[in-house]
């Protein structure tokens, strides 16, 4: 049985480090930054500071290992973290280090998964905001494990689960562990399709 817990400090760069691994390849990043060191310099310089933001409220959970992270958006923020949190975890530094490269495209990936969340999320919901699993512990059930975790706390506070998606293959992935498809569109132009699926509880 695979043992999920909340994240502590100690695991901060090994957890980094499975992300950025995890993400490397991935549609998305590829899509938002296509330079392959920019790219892995700047997910690593990102979520560092995603996990430390959303560790303020014990919304981040590993196995074990540190092998997967799962990092959620807590229902009482009803979808989204305010921008002041956004501030003061140091993200307006990104602006510098985007704006001579591919700017609006990372910008883009944004407001998209911001507006569709938005229209989509009417109620208090754990937002599944991000779930990654080291190439080298995939398939081992450390994905499903995290998400489990995560349906096991919605079931507590009796409200919805959130995901979105940008791998048309997760969909089963999320299906199998309860999760029922909401929307699948191709709204960034030359990227992948977004995906959001969503968890009702018992």
């Amino acid at each position: 049985m695979i043992h999920i817990r909340e994240i502590c400090e100690a695991d901060i760069d090994k957890a980094v480090d499975a992300l950025v691994h995890a993400f490397y390849d991935d549609g998305l990043v590829c899509y938002m930054f296509p330079d392959e060191k920019f790219r892995k310099e700047f997910i690593a310089w990102t979520y560092e500071r995603w996990i430390r933001l959303l560790m303020k409220f014990n919304s981040v959970f590993v196995d074990e290992n540190v092998c997967g992270v799962a990092g959620c958006i807590p229902p009482y923020f009803h979808s989204h973290i305010p921008f002041r949190y956004i501030m003061k975890a140091g993200f307006l530094k990104a602006v510098p280090k985007l704006i001579c490269r591919n700017f609006w495209r990372p910008l883009r990936a944004y407001w998209d998964n911001q507006s569709r969340t938005r229209s989509e999320v009417k109620e208090p919901s754990w937002i599944l905001d991000i779930l990654g699993v080291h190439p080298g512990s995939q398939g081992k059930g450390v994905g499903s494990a995290l998400v489990q975790y995560l349906i096991s706390r919605a079931n507590r506070d009796k409200v919805p689960a959130y995901v979105i998606t940008h791998k048309e293959k997760n969909i089963i992935f999320y299906e199998k562990n309860g999760f029922k498809l909401l929307n699948k569109k191709n709204s960034l132009p030359g990227g992948p399709p977004t995906c959001s699926l969503i968890y009702k509880p018992f």
